[in-house]
């Protein structure tokens, strides 16, 4: 039975996590809203993009931090933050706005509100390039969110409706423009050799497909108002779909049409906002505009409707991310609130809800587009910074482990495999992390001398030489005496229970911030 210890990266690398802009992401997700940490002051500034992951870092951009009329310490920049704590790592205040970067590379690209496309290295947090590709930014600059697929970057500009490609080293490529004005927030999304786009040509908006090998537009959907958000594509079934905005007595509704055709396949009416739809297992979620503040989940195949909430008091403004059979977003309300659905029903399992302060002159509002990575949830919220929810219970379960079996464990600080007995502490973890679809590393540093693996990272969360935290390990407490041998020579029994806990001295598995449960079954 071999197994692999070294973990392979997670990340959320662009805004709704794919090419596709699906929002669908594997994994754990939380299953309450246990809050994480909450970024600092400086990042307390307006939040319109989205965050995304890589690495164990977090990037995100605010901006207008002292034109919203709210005193504070907001800096309008683009940060760079530690997954797990929050903690700064960089920031720099020549790039800020409201799009959602996209990284590839060791390379982010992102818009700003200057009407620049922008490469930063991600380890230091320096320009490498910009490009003026919007020549009357007005309050908006480039919002657009830039798409990566392979080795070209995509985004698009407001002002006159043209997608540009970029290579990596900044080099323009080619653009293609319908010549009139669109949605300032709209993105790119792409699948196979097709990219797909909002467009205007003389007031006659439109959805366009292009060839990216030939740049020849394969069709147009026009519709009568303007795109909002960005296409979401289901390649599988030839699909994408939008939304268009809603403008009295104007056909304002979701659709769905055939990415080969350009044919409809269905549409419903709908309030939108500038948030696009998610797409999992065959369902489409979407959220409405302060018209309508319902949350839906539709069949994407034929338009169907699931199910709809309609607890929600404010427009919904983020595009939403699935995962783990729950659906995350946001509300743009003065007390703006971060929702989790099941994604099956609809039901609410937990919210989490910023109260502004008597006299506060803004709001707590919510346009960023949620993210997830090893178990966490990510948004920004508008004077307030970036939230991370994660479950202090990240994985509870029993496992089944059979005598006489062996693991191959890698190092990842060495390259070097081992062969382990399954019925190990580490075997058990080794069986949790299949059984969970979650990711951990060891390092064999010790184990010349002593024998023994470090379990030093599960799920991203990464153990710190220097503030001496990291992983520790506990069988069946807090009945038994903690363990005073390594995890691959500590050989369990059935019945069982292994507690792998984050934390330092004078930490516990009462007190942690993280921990993984094992009940152990030996047949």
């Amino acid at each position: 039975m071999p197994a692999l210890a070294m973990a392979e990266e997670e990340k959320y690398p662009m805004l709704q996590y794919d090419a596709q802009r699906t929002g669908n992401v594997s994994g754990i997700a939380p299953e309450t809203g246990t809050l994480l940490w909450q970024s600092g002051e400086k990042t307390s500034g307006c939040i319109q993009a989205g965050p995304i992951v890589s690495d164990g870092k977090l990037y995100i951009s605010t901006w207008w931090s002292s034109g919203m009329g709210v005193e504070g310490n907001g800096t309008d920049a683009l940060y760079c933050l530690n997954e797990s704590t929050g903690e700064e790592i960089w920031n720099n205040t020549d790039v800020y706005g409201a799009s959602t970067a996209a990284i590839a590379n060791g390379k982010l690209f992102v818009g700003t509100q200057r009407g620049n496309m922008t490469c930063i290295n991600v380890t230091s947090g320096e320009i490498e390039w910009g490009k003026k590709i919007e020549e009357n930014p007005s309050w908006y600059g480039v919002a657009s969110s830039p798409l990566v697929v392979d080795d070209r970057v995509y985004v698009l500009c407001f002002s006159d409706g043209t997608l540009h490609a970029f290579s990596f080293n900044g080099t323009g490529l080619w653009n293609f423009s319908a010549g009139g004005e669109i949605s300032r927030y709209s993105s790119p999304s792409a699948y196979g050799d097709k990219i797909f786009f909002a467009g205007n040509n003389s007031g006659q908006h439109a959805l366009y497909c292009l060839d990216l090998n030939t740049r020849v537009a394969v069709w147009k959907f026009p519709i009568e108002t303007e795109i909002r958000g960005s296409p979401t594509i289901w390649g599988e079934e030839e699909m994408v779909f939008f939304t268009s905005e809603y403008v009295y007595g104007k056909a304002h509704k979701l659709y769905a049409v055939n990415i080969t055709t350009g044919d409809v396949v269905w549409n419903v009416t709908h309030y939108s906002s500038r948030a696009s739809p998610a797409l999992s297992h065959g369902k489409l979620y979407v959220g409405g505009s302060s018209v309508d503040t319902t949350f839906y989940c539709y069949d994407a195949l034929n338009g169907s409707l699931i199910w709809k909430n309609e607890e929600m008091e404010g427009a919904i403004e983020t595009s939403p991310v699935v995962a783990d059979g729950k659906v995350y977003f946001g509300t743009y309300e003065a007390d703006g609130t971060v929702y989790a659905l099941d994604a099956e029903n609809g039901s609410k399992l937990w919210n989490y809800t910023l109260h502004i302060p008597e006299g506060f002159g803004g709001g707590y509002n919510i346009a960023s587009h949620p993210a997830i990575s090893n178990s966490i949830l990510f948004i920004g919220v508008a004077n307030v910074g970036v939230l991370a929810f994660r479950d202090s219970t990240f994985w509870e379960g029993k496992v089944s482990l059979t005598a006489n079996t062996t693991v191959s464990v890698t190092a990842h600080n060495s390259g070097e495999s081992y062969e382990i007995n399954q019925t190990t502490a580490l075997g058990a973890l080794d069986a949790a992390a299949e059984a969970g679809g979650f990711k951990y590393t060891i390092s064999d540093e010790w184990y010349t001398s002593y024998g023994s693996f470090m379990v030093d990272s599960i799920a991203g969360e990464t153990g710190d030489s220097v503030t001496r935290v990291g992983w520790l390990y506990w069988v069946n407490y807090p009945d038994d005496s903690m363990p005073v041998v390594g995890t691959n020579v500590y050989e369990v029994e059935d019945g069982d229970v292994i507690t792998y806990y984050y934390g330092g001295m004078g930490t516990t598995p009462d007190n942690t911030s993280m921990v993984v449960r094992i009940q152990v079954h030996l047949p």
